[in-house]
């Protein structure tokens, strides 16, 4: 599979400049991936969203995200130009992981730019499945073979147009321009669903860092006591939620999906139609009001997350990701 001809537009790190300095896009957070040829349905499913769920703007999905701190909204804005989907994250970072672009990238091409307030930053391409290349363009690493086309000219030198250049890096790829029009209208929108935080890669290291005693019993113990206190520990983590200690990934996902829909309609921005003082009122009800059935959807995810870890083959990770889901599934607020 070939990858496109960089179009080079000598007006657009001037344009995405702009467009930040204007706050039409999210300057401090932000997040823009392109996939080619595909629907914005199978865009959104690829990028672990949820087709037809919402409609919004990138800047009401990023007060979405921000009134639900310290719980976690990630949220996605996606939508068609010229046989691209742009796919945009206002304070998300999900367009650049690897393995995200690694599925989003199966049969196509993809390109994506991502900083934060923390200095982290990345430019990646992907194309069939394969991640080709990644760029820290804040501390300018070296750059990959694959991307040089569509760095030409970005000089990454002056702090304050980093970010736009970057911008222009995923319009040289796609040929496709963000606009000012694009940011404020609603598109499809949607909660990121990401069950990596019920399976912890290294289970371990968690079990090291917030329970050292239990990881040093389960070295020295036989297989089958550390086997059986990770069933013990799943099985307790489902009673105190009052559901069965069985459970499929799907379950898992089924939970979580509804935690995410009741986060979001919680963390609506403000009626405009109220005034500053109403408006005020209002946010500091909704970090008051204990949201019940929210946090009853996420502590069962994580009960019968725990259920699943049980059963990894390795008798200690069962325990460790068990009890790791089981602690998560208490500290639910």
């Amino acid at each position: 599979m070939s990858l496109p001809e960089p179009v080079i537009r000598p007006d657009a790190v001037d344009h995405y400049d702009r467009l930040l300095s204007s706050d039409a896009l999210p300057s401090d957070s932000f997040c823009l991936t392109a996939v080619r040829g595909l629907g914005v349905d199978e865009a959104l499913t690829r990028f672990g969203g949820i087709p037809r769920w919402r409609e919004a703007d990138l800047g009401e999905t990023g007060v979405r995200s921000v009134n639900a701190y310290p719980d976690e909204l990630l949220t996605v804005v996606a939508g068609e130009v010229s046989g691209w989907v742009l796919l945009a994250e206002n304070n998300g970072w999900h367009g650049a992981k690897a393995d995200v672009l690694q599925q989003l990238s199966r049969d196509t091409v993809v390109a994506s730019a991502f900083w934060n307030v923390n200095f982290h930053s990345t430019l990646s391409l992907a194309c069939g499945g394969e991640l080709l290349g990644a760029f820290d363009f804040v501390i300018g690493t070296e750059r990959p073979d694959a991307l040089l086309p569509y760095l030409d000219g970005l000089a990454f030198d002056d702090p304050y147009r980093k970010c736009a250049e970057s911008l222009a890096f995923v319009e040289r790829v796609s040929g496709t321009r963000l606009t000012e029009e694009w940011a404020t209208t609603p598109h499809q929108a949607s909660a990121i669903v990401d069950l990596r935080r019920f399976l912890p890669k290294d289970p371990t290291v968690w079990l090291r860092s917030n329970e050292p005693e239990l990881l040093d019993w389960a070295a020295t113990a036989s297989s089958d006591d550390v086997r059986a206190a990770a069933a013990e520990t799943a099985r307790a983590a489902c009673a105190a939620v009052d559901i069965p200690a069985e459970a499929t990934l799907d379950d898992v996902r089924r939970d979580y999906t509804r935690t995410l829909q009741l986060r979001w309609d919680r963390c609506a921005p403000p009626d405009p139609a109220l005034d500053r003082i109403a408006q005020l009122q209002a946010s500091v009800t909704r970090h008051r009001t204990e949201p019940a059935e929210e946090r009853l959807a996420e502590k069962r995810a994580h009960a019968r997350a725990a259920v699943i870890a049980a059963r990894c083959d390795n008798p200690v990770d069962a325990l460790a990701a068990a009890r790791c889901n089981a602690v998560r599934a208490g500290r639910a607020r």
